[in-house]
């Protein structure tokens, strides 16, 4: 059994590693916000720049589409379709009723889905970007184009269930796995949306780069709440990074000096 000096000696480095982790987690929220920020403008301004972009992305698309990219395009709609993802989160969030280390799904799941559908709703009537008209899409879309709601909610609801599924796994090499294909599936989906005609490539970096920081809303409330409340789960970024790790090693040394 741990002594009371060693439970207060944790509860610090669980302190300080809480404050690392959100110091990151707001610094690339913050930059991913920045980037929406930019995107929203040049859209917003006269757009020249910005839609020679999307334009010639499109163009280098369509002409190298393929049977085979189309099929896997096509699938990659359906899994960021939003009645898939919604069922997926909401049948994860049932799962964190039933499973203790991932309980925290039970809430953060729902309120990401919510939020992210608010956001994309919001943007989407205040922009009123249309579809891209260049080709006949290989999909039918209808509603504005900016931004990629597809990009925004596989960001969000893929993004919760690859952080908690990584609680799941032991070791560091499953759980790196499980990390890059989350991501790999997150691009794919957004990049699908461009290649079946139903999005300018600028729609989906900015879908991406709404979403994220909702993502890391919705992360850091669980790290933070289930380190404080038992019933909001368990925490699931349970070491401290290397560097963050060695700064606190370095001053706790300095004031034990």
């Amino acid at each position: 059994m741990r002594t009371d000096t060693e439970k207060k000696d944790a509860t610090t480095q669980s302190a300080k590693f809480i404050t690392w982790n959100l110091v990151i987690g707001l610094l690339l929220a913050f930059g991913a916000f920045h980037l929406f920020m930019e995107i929203l403008e040049a859209v917003h301004g006269n757009g020249s720049q910005i839609a020679h972009v999307d334009q010639s992305i499109l163009l280098w698309l369509h002409a190298h589409q393929r049977h085979g990219f189309t099929e896997a395009a096509e699938l990659m709609a359906f899994l960021g379709s939003p009645i898939w993802v919604v069922s997926l989160g909401v049948v994860s969030a049932i799962a964190g009723f039933f499973v203790r280390k991932i309980r925290g799904a039970a809430w953060t799941l729902p309120i990401g889905i919510v939020g992210a559908g608010i956001i994309i709703q919001l943007i989407k009537t205040e922009v009123h970007r249309v579809r891209p008209t260049l080709f006949v899409p290989l999909l039918k879309e209808t509603g504005y184009s900016f931004p990629s709601g597809h990009s925004l909610i596989a960001m969000v609801v893929y993004g919760l269930i690859g952080y908690f599924l990584m609680h799941l796994l032991k070791g560091r090499v499953s759980k790196a796995v499980v990390g890059t294909l989350t991501a790999l599936l997150i691009v794919a989906i957004g990049v699908s949306r461009s290649y079946v005609g139903v999005h300018y490539p600028s729609d989906v970096l900015a879908g991406w780069a709404a979403g994220f920081p909702w993502l890391v809303t919705c992360l850091g409330l669980h790290e933070i709440l289930s380190r404080r409340y038992a019933q909001a789960g368990e925490p699931v970024l349970e070491k401290a990074p290397p560097i963050a790790q060695a700064v606190c090693n370095a001053t706790d040394k300095k004031q034990a000096a």
